[in-house]
């Protein structure tokens, strides 16, 4: 059976939800005990986030026209870049714990930026669509979500230069942000996929009235 690209494009959106929740809880958890406790979450709700962005990735792919607009390339950009980022966030944390943990942070800052960046494009996408209920929804969860991810990368730039507890604060921080990112973005994948389901029940129709009345 053929998953169609609007079952991806939600299934990824829900899938960023949960590892955003999940990567959330265990920053929480670091943050308030001051310990490793809490990375295994992070690890995980990482990892989460980024198979949450390649599902996005092969929805908007399955989804594209024969002649694809600017905001698409942009928008499918986005997606792969968020999930390289995501993919780095977890490898980092990963050697943080057991290899390295000077090495595993600026992995893990590495990952913020590259996840910030790509949100920023699907924010960029977003806002070259036409005029739409979702346009609104998409630029804001995606420039929440970017915004998270660069206080992320911030804050473990201030933990490598040994201001540990201010760092802490700001990965917390932008952990939330990237969950409200998520909540937006959901409402406006699913619109999204209300209208392309819409559209093609109306092309459907269409092809059905202009067969009928020849």
């Amino acid at each position: 059976m053929t998953i169609r690209g609007e079952d991806l494009l939600i299934m990824g959106a829900w899938g960023l939800l949960v590892g955003s929740l999940i990567d959330t809880i265990g920053q929480t958890q670091q943050t308030l005990t001051g310990t490793d406790l809490g990375k295994d979450l992070i690890i995980k709700g990482n990892g989460i986030e980024s198979f949450g962005n390649s599902l996005q990735a092969i929805g908007r792919t399955k989804l594209l026209p024969p002649e694809p607009e600017l905001s698409e390339i942009y928008s499918i950009l986005g997606c792969w870049l968020e999930a390289a980022g995501n993919s780095t966030n977890a490898i980092g944390v990963e050697i943080e714990v057991n290899v390295s943990e000077d090495e595993g942070i600026k992995i893990d800052t590495l990952g913020s930026g590259v996840q910030a960046l790509g949100a920023a494009f699907e924010a960029v996408g977003a806002s070259l669509t036409e005029d739409s209920s979702f346009r609104s929804l998409s630029i804001k969860g995606n420039s929440f979500i970017s915004l998270g991810s660069l206080l992320e990368s911030i804050g473990n730039i201030f933990v490598i230069n040994n201001k540990t507890e201010i760092g802490e604060q700001i990965l917390l921080v932008g952990s939330w942000i990237q969950v409200i990112g998520s909540f937006i973005l959901v409402h406006a994948i699913t619109l999204e996929v209300e209208s392309i389901s819409s559209s093609k029940i109306e092309s459907s129709n269409l092809s059905y009235y202009n067969y009928n009345t020849r």
